[in-house]
């Protein structure tokens, strides 16, 4: 990747053109409501037993990814949802493609489901134990990256029984897990989150920038982009003495940690396999790396703890994400290493 600076001109023109579009957003955001401050579906840390049942012959067959009734039951409790397939990869790779579960036309009985609107629910892509793996696996580099900052994106861990009215067939159970959506993300956060904006790296929370690119980094991901929005949200929080977006990262798929075996990197990036990690960051100031590169070392410990107490990832999963984490911390705790690589 070439690594190029700004020049004050760039600078000042980025500046002004982020100032408008903020501008236009704080005119035209929705306002936070009390309901939504005290949202709390993401806040409980366990895993949720639930049961779809649909038409999934049908649901998947579709060229247009169109919304089919469903129904959801949780908590021996059933609820008249509407779902569709999304994704255009896996649509025409996987088996069971990943979900958009619509709750706007439902009523909840549990008012810490009242915020749901419309989530990604993600599952595996095909049923045997390998891909569950995967979708374990990146469930917990989301729960890493909470680790790191609350400017992200909070996930849930399902436990899905899925039962396909179409067919007499025994239900299959898979966990999965669903995303935070990014306006109940900014809500709680008293943010807005800004779309349609061509930003440079550089104009965004350094902090966050820097620590993110080490982030991905680190778990091995070279498929995202600031610039074009490419699994990457822009959050602006509603504070003067915040007048940087943040970085907000999502979909981890593609990634050296999931280690998905369908997963290949770009042919242009000249690394052989999706483990081998490829520095996809900026060159940053000294300072700044040094300041993320303490906050992964303040939190090694809780990182490490949180994939050994996982106890659903096999063996070979746990001890294949260990080695991962081991060659990242080796690399950061040697400063020569380090300044290789980041610059």
């Amino acid at each position: 990747m070439t690594k190029m600076g700004l020049s004050i001109t760039s600078i000042q023109f980025g500046l002004r053109h982020l100032a408008l579009t903020i501008l236009i957003f704080c005119i035209a955001g929705r306002s936070q409501s009390q309901d939504t401050i005290g949202f709390e579906f993401f806040n409980v840390d366990e895993i949720l037993e639930v049961t779809i049942k649909t038409d999934f012959k049908n649901l998947f067959n579709k060229k247009e990814h169109k919304y089919q009734k469903a129904e959801l039951i949780v908590k021996e409790i059933s609820y008249s949802i509407r779902l569709k397939a999304r994704g255009n990869f896996r649509l025409e790779n996987c088996s069971f493609p990943p979900i958009i579960l619509n709750f706007s036309e439902t009523d909840f009985d549990d008012k810490s489901y009242e915020q749901l609107k419309k989530i990604k629910l993600i599952n595996a892509c095909k049923m045997q134990n390998p891909y569950a793996q995967y979708i374990l696996s990146e469930y917990l580099v989301y729960r890493t990256f909470n680790l790191m900052t609350d400017k992200s994106f909070r996930v849930k861990l399902l436990k899905i029984e899925y039962v396909d009215t179409n067919k007499d067939k025994k239900p299959v159970v898979q966990y999965g897990f669903v995303i935070e959506d990014q306006q109940i993300m900014a809500d709680r956060l008293n943010a807005l989150i800004i779309k349609k904006i061509v930003l440079l790296d550089q104009i965004t929370n350094t902090e966050q920038i820097v620590m993110l690119s080490i982030f991905q980094f680190m778990i091995g991901n070279t498929d995202w982009q600031v610039a074009g929005l490419h699994n990457i949200k822009l959050l602006k929080i509603k504070e003067i003495t915040e007048p940087m977006p943040y970085v907000i990262p999502y979909d981890f798929e593609f990634t050296g940690m999931v280690n998905a075996s369908y997963a290949i990197p770009q042919p242009d990036l000249g690394i052989i396999n999706i483990r081998e990690r490829l520095y996809w960051g900026k060159c940053y100031l000294a300072e700044d790396l040094m300041a993320a590169i303490g906050k992964f070392i303040e939190r090694k410990a809780a990182i490490y703890q949180l994939y050994r107490d996982f106890n659903l990832l096999d063996k070979e999963s746990l001890n294949q994400s260990i080695s991962y984490l081991n060659s990242f911390y080796k690399i950061i705790e040697n400063e020569k290493t380090m300044a290789a690589l980041f610059c």
